[in-house]
């Protein structure tokens, strides 16, 4: 197997690009090594690299279709840091994650730039518009894949491309909407991946709901505890393969933009996001930077304007010269704002950068166009 040697200024995404061909091959290089933070890479680090044939255990044979196994028994085994599912009428070891502190970690190989190439028309028929598709697909490049999990943190579980988690002790979650979205537009895949096993959402909001398990509202550490085990993983892990789920999952993507990106803010001077940054470009930023810390994007944006000499009024007439300048300022902002600043925050702008050049993306004013429902 071939490998590569770590050098100074390095990340994830630029070896993947230099070695693989593409930033989002970052998710593979991580799991065939194990690491958990992709962040965390040291100089003189010697990483496998995939060969000819890209090797990844997955947990389902797509071939054979995503219900095959249905309700069947399922062992679970740990050999090592792996864990594995076992169906007891097939006997196949299926790779589900490795373990890490309380849970485990799971990279997974489902990569939504794939499903949004090979799936776009789903999208369309669920009324999303072609500007916000290329934004969610500039911006999952830097996320994870639509089949990871993980169940190692105080979240308990966290799932898909955003890692919408279950949230902690006595907080509700916003894995709870999206398995709401999927309970809504996809109703046999709710039943088959979670229903049939006990689970569900009650008190599901814009943002944020509950789980349940057999009745039983999920509130406390002690209840949610049961989520980190391994058989949710898996669960968690074959919906993620399956293309409703992923349509869902980029569909619950939007809706998180219109969650933020059209509320007035105060400090925005009474503006929405929306009345200052409309470039499809812009969008991805604001998006990007909400994902990792959704409570820094406007306060980020408002020092942007002072550092311009703009008022979010003059935005609001002004044109791509002053949203480029905001935007440039933004960047550097986001870089250090705040008491837990945005990890790998240039790195992520990079890639979001190169599908403007790829001609993917618009940076030009009013090129976001956003559906009339998310």
């Amino acid at each position: 197997m071939p490998s590569y040697i770590v050098k100074p200024g390095d990340t994830l995404s630029k070896i993947a690009t230099s070695t693989l061909g593409s930033a989002g091959k970052w998710r593979i290089i991580a799991e065939i090594n194990g690491i958990i933070n992709p962040s965390k890479i040291r100089i003189g680090q010697r990483l496998q690299l995939p060969g000819e044939v890209i090797k990844v255990p997955d947990v389902i044979n797509t071939s054979e279709g995503v219900r095959r196994v249905g309700k069947q028994r399922v062992r679970i085994s740990v050999e090592h840091n792996a864990v594995y599912a076992t169906p007891l009428l097939k006997p196949e070891k299926i790779f589900v994650g490795r373990l890490h502190r309380r849970g485990l970690h799971r990279v997974g190989v489902q990569e939504p730039e794939k499903f949004i190439a090979d799936h776009r028309e789903m999208l369309q028929v669920a009324n999303l518009t072609d500007s916000e598709v290329n934004v969610i697909l500039a911006a999952c490049e830097n996320e994870e894949n639509m089949d990871a999990v993980n169940t190692w943190d105080n979240q308990f579980i966290s799932f898909g491309t955003f890692q919408w988690s279950a949230g902690g002790p006595r907080k509700p979650g916003e894995l709870p909407v999206l398995l709401q979205v999927i309970k809504d537009r996809f109703p046999d895949d709710f039943q088959h991946y979670w229903a049939q096993f006990g689970l569900d959402v009650v008190e599901v909001g814009h943002k944020i709901g509950w789980f349940t398990y057999r009745g039983k509202k999920l509130v406390s550490a002690a209840d949610k505890a049961m989520l980190r085990e391994h058989i949710w993983a898996y669960r968690f892990a074959r919906a993620g393969a399956d293309i409703e789920v992923q349509a869902a999952q980029i569909r619950h993507a939007v809706n998180r933009i219109h969650q933020f990106y059209f509320v007035k803010s105060s400090k925005l001077e009474g503006y929405a996001l929306a009345d200052l940054i409309t470039s499809e470009y812009g969008v991805v930023l604001l998006l990007d930077n909400h994902v990792k810390r959704p409570g820094y994007v406007r306060g980020c944006v408002a020092e942007a304007l002072k550092l311009s000499n703009l008022t979010a009024a003059d935005l609001s007439r002004g044109g791509d010269e002053e949203e480029q300048l905001v935007i440039k300022n933004y960047l550097e902002i986001r870089e250090t704002y705040g008491k837990w600043p945005m990890t790998n925050a240039r790195q992520r702008a990079a890639v979001n950068r190169g599908y403007v050049a790829d001609g993917i993306i618009s940076a030009s004013r009013g090129s976001f166009v956003a559906s009339e429902n998310a």
